[in-house]
Parts: C-alpha cells; sequence; structure tokens
C-alpha cells in the first residue's frame, strides 16, 4: 500500500525521519529553518527521491500547514493510499475530518513510530494507565507536569518504582494517542 508521509519539520524539528517502504516522506521546512542536522541528511540520501524537501516561502500563521494541506489535495488519486500528518499541531484534526468525509484515509502522528502497528497495554497495564489518567484528571490542572520527563517520573513515583521505564514510556505515549495530552515546544498541554 502506498504511503504518503508529510512531516511538519517546524513543529516537530527532532522527528527520526524512518526509511518506510512504499512510502513517500515530505519534509515541509519553514522559511526561517536555514539549518538541518547532518545526521537527518546522511540518513535521507539513501531513500533517493522519495524524500523531498519542501521550502515554505514567506512567513505567516499557519503558512506550513496551508502548504501540507495543498500537497495532501494534490496526492489523492488512489483511495487505497494512506496519508500521515506528522506533527503535533491539533489544528490538522478538522482538515483531516474533512477530507475522511470524501474518503481520503489520513491520520496525524507525533512519530513515525506511530505508523507501526501499536503496542498495546496488557491488562495490568492498561490498569496502572488507568490510575494515572485518573489521578491526572483529578489534579489541578496549574499542578500537572509540563513536561515529557517530569510525567514519566510523576508515574516513576506514584508505583513506588515498581513499573519499568519502557512501561512508563508505554503509558505516556498512550496518553498521547488517546489525545488526553500533546506537546509543543516540549512543554505538554492537556486536552481535556
Amino acid at each position: 500500500m502506498k504511503k504518503f508521509v508529510y512531516i511538519d519539520y517546524e513543529n516537530l524539528p527532532g522527528v527520526q525521519i524512518e526509511d518506510i517502504e512504499d512510502a513517500t516522506i515530505l519534509v515541509f521546512l519553514g522559511e526561517n529553518q536555514k539549518k538541518i542536522p547532518t545526521e537527518m541528511i546522511l540518513k535521507t540520501q539513501p531513500m533517493g527521491n522519495r524524500v523531498q524537501w519542501i521550502t515554505i516561502s514567506g512567513v505567516g500563521r499557519n503558512a506550513l500547514d496551508f502548504h501540507i494541506a495543498y500537497y495532501l489535495a494534490r496526492h489523492n488519486d488512489d483511495p487505497a493510499c494512506c496519508h500521515y500528518i506528522v506533527s503535533m499541531d491539533s489544528g490538522y484534526d478538522p482538515l483531516i475530518k474533512h477530507v475522511a468525509a470524501f474518503g481520503q484515509k489520513v491520520k496525524r502522528i507525533i512519530t513515525l513510530e506511530d505508523m507501526k502497528e501499536k503496542p498495546t497495554l496488557s491488562s495490568e497495564l492498561r490498569s496502572k494507565y488507568c490510575k494515572v489518567l485518573e489521578i491526572l484528571k483529578k489534579q489541578d490542572k496549574t499542578r500537572r507536569p509540563k513536561s515529557r520527563k517530569t510525567l514519566s517520573s510523576s508515574i516513576d513515583t506514584l508505583f513506588s518504582g515498581q513499573v519499568s521505564k519502557e512501561d512508563i514510556e508505554l503509558i505516556v505515549e498512550n496518553l498521547f494517542r488517546e489525545r488526553f495530552i500533546e506537546e509543543k515546544n516540549k512543554r505538554i498541554a492537556y486536552l481535556d
């Protein structure tokens, strides 16, 4: 199945680009983004023309978002094709909902890892996840953890160090997947 991946590099400058089979990767750069890490360029070179770098000319609120919307429409010729917008910007969600009504398969993801099969939470981990969610919902919004590191540390403390770092990461990722939290400029925002 053909895939198009649209990376909002302005929103997620640290995204790790992976070689994904059957995918065309479009990396959208803001006009003021002048430096791309050498490591990223070296990773993408073997992918050849399957990676396209698109520099936005001009600055303005949502300028990059409109460019992604344009390319999303431009690549809407195969109904079996899947499109992934890599961004933490929830502003894409209304667009995604709209194009879904026309049968286009589009999903907003935060990492390219989200394209792969999601690890499911075991029943034991699911109950711990529910406990974390319950505590966060009860907590005063101004006192909630504001970064991934603080959130992970809070979860570790909650379970007295009895949960592995990998399981804590799964819990945090599930909070993102279920749209309870999102991250902007390395700060967590709560969506409840």
